[in-house]
C-alpha cells in the first residue's frame, strides 16, 4: 500500500516522537511504500528549527520513501496532492483538516499523544 507523506505529519511525529513506521505497519496490511512529494522535501527543508529539521530529514532517510514530483504548475501544494491521490490507492499521512475534507482516501493521522489512527 502507498502511504504519501505531507509535511506536517512528519514534523508533528518527529516533534512528538511517534514511530510512525512502525504503527503503520501494524494498523496496515501488506508491503507499504512510502511517498514524499519534492514540494513536502522543500517545506521540511525550510524548518528554522535545525534540530527538528534534523530528526525529521533522519526518519524520511530511514524510511527510504520513493520522492515524487506533483504535476501541475499550482503553488498550493495541498491542492496537487489532492489532484493526485484521487481515485489512487494511496493513504494520505496529514493533520491538515482542509486537506483530508478534500479527499475521499484513507487518512493516516495522530491519534493521542503517541498513536495513530486509519480514518
Amino acid at each position: 500500500m502507498k502511504i504519501l507523506l505531507d509535511a506536517n505529519f512528519v514534523i508533528t511525529c518527529a516533534k512528538q516522537k511517534i514511530d510512525f513506521e512502525t504503527i503503520a505497519n501494524e494498523l496496515i496490511d501488506g508491503y507499504l511504500v512510502w511517498l514524499v512529494p519534492k514540494e513536502v522535501l522543500e517545506e521540511i527543508n525550510n524548518l528554522s528549527d535545525k534540530d527538528l529539521l534534523k530528526l525529521s530529514l533522519e526518519i524520511l532517510q530511514h524510511l527510504d520513501p520513493k520522492i515524487i514530483e506533483l504535476p501541475g504548475k499550482n503553488p498550493n501544494v495541498d491542492e496537487k496532492i489532492s489532484r493526485y491521490i484521487k481515485g489512487e490507492e494511496i493513504i494520505l499521512a496529514t493533520l491538515d483538516k482542509g486537506l483530508c475534507d478534500r479527499v475521499s482516501n484513507q487518512i493516516l493521522t495522530i491519534k493521542g499523544k503517541k498513536s495513530l489512527a486509519l480514518i
